[in-house]
């Protein structure tokens, strides 16, 4: 029995050591590597083939912990529970409102209460874009904000904003980051490790030129940190305060006028004032009508009139011309009888 117990713990002892002479000539050798660099007056190039390469052993490193604490039950659970709290919740919301400036009012109230802020809001009253300004137009006044809420506080603070009012929609969702965020934090120490390691090196180079490209290739990976490093505190923020985007709107009660039904008199005395007052309107505008075109009506009866008389003396000329070839006729005749009577008198 006791050498069953025995036997698989001297296994275990043998492949800790084994794992632990590993890790340490890996680190050794890194050493090595980049002191036999700098010595032997090496490239900047070669330098840097020494650096890749120590980075993918050290992110295969990282990939096989990684592995082999997931395996693990306990690990396993930290891990998920880690995941989930790293969710970015959004909720879109419109809600209409019978008394707006209330509601504007207790919505930031409530916002105030569960320690969140406005990133960004708008207001509008609802009027049109004319410059004119009228007291008689129906206005119909709009809110609309992207607010930040702690996510403790989100599901209550939904809750009490959709009671403002009559819910019109709502519509949430949830991003989980938490992938992205470890893939950060990992490069992040990787870069720091090896910033470390650029900062040790430069410590002790005394070629200027190789210092230059040495300080150069710091800087950037310093850049490449702080945005990184930028990343995940929005991440955090993110994770932190929810977003939530409301949209209140401002309604008014409808009420319907109660449908009436005229009597048989009440009908004939509309229709009498309404036959009457449409036949004064018509008066009028034919009234108008006339004062408008009586200039050009005078003038029409004048063109008339020339007209008129032209084709009457014109008709007189014709027939005067008509009347004078009767006229020499009969006093032919006059005329043959006189001298008819002359001739008769003389034969006497």
């Amino acid at each position: 029995m006791k050498r069953n117990v025995i036997l698989p713990i001297l296994l275990c002892s043998a492949l800790l050591s084994a794992c632990g002479s590993s890790n340490t000539y890996d680190g050794m050798y890194a050493a090595k590597s980049e002191s036999a660099a700098y010595n032997s007056g090496a490239s900047y190039d070669s330098y840097s083939e020494v650096n890749s390469a120590e980075e993918y052993e050290y992110a295969d490193a990282e990939g096989s912990d990684a592995s082999s604490n997931s395996s693990g039950d306990e690990n396993g659970l930290a891990s998920e529970k880690i995941k989930k709290e790293m969710l970015v919740y959004t909720c879109n919301m419109t809600v209409d409102v019978l008394n707006f400036e209330d509601a504007i009012d207790k919505f930031k109230a409530s916002l105030d209460s569960y320690g969140g802020f406005v990133e960004n809001e708008s207001y509008s009253d609802g009027g049109t874009d004319s410059r004119w300004y009228n007291e008689e137009q129906e206005k119909w006044q709009s809110y609309s904000a992207t607010v930040r809420v702690p996510s403790a506080d989100y599901d209550s603070f939904c809750n009490a904003a959709a009671e403002l009012g009559d819910l019109r929609s709502k519509n949430a969702s949830v991003q989980n980051v938490s992938s992205e965020y470890y893939d950060l934090s990992t490069t992040l120490e990787i870069y720091e490790a090896k910033e470390e390691r650029y900062i040790a090196l430069l410590a002790d180079i005394t070629d200027e030129e190789y210092a230059v490209s040495i300080e150069r290739e710091l800087t950037n990976l310093q850049i490449e940190i702080a945005k990184i490093k930028t990343r995940m505190n929005e991440i955090r923020t993110d994770v932190a305060y929810s977003f939530v985007n409301i949209s209140i709107n401002e309604v008014k009660e409808y009420n319907p006028e109660p449908v009436k039904k005229d009597t048989f008199g009440q009908r004939l005395i509309n229709t009498v004032s309404d036959t009457a007052s449409n036949f004064l309107i018509f008066l009028e505008e034919l009234l108008f009508l006339i004062i408008s075109l009586f200039p050009y009506l005078v003038l029409i009866g004048i063109v008339v009139l020339i007209v008129i008389s032209v084709r009457k003396k014109i008709k007189n000329r014709k027939a005067a011309k008509k009347d004078r070839p009767a006229e020499s006729q009969v006093n032919n005749i006059q005329d043959n009888v006189a001298d008819m009577k002359n001739s008769d008198k003389n034969n006497k």
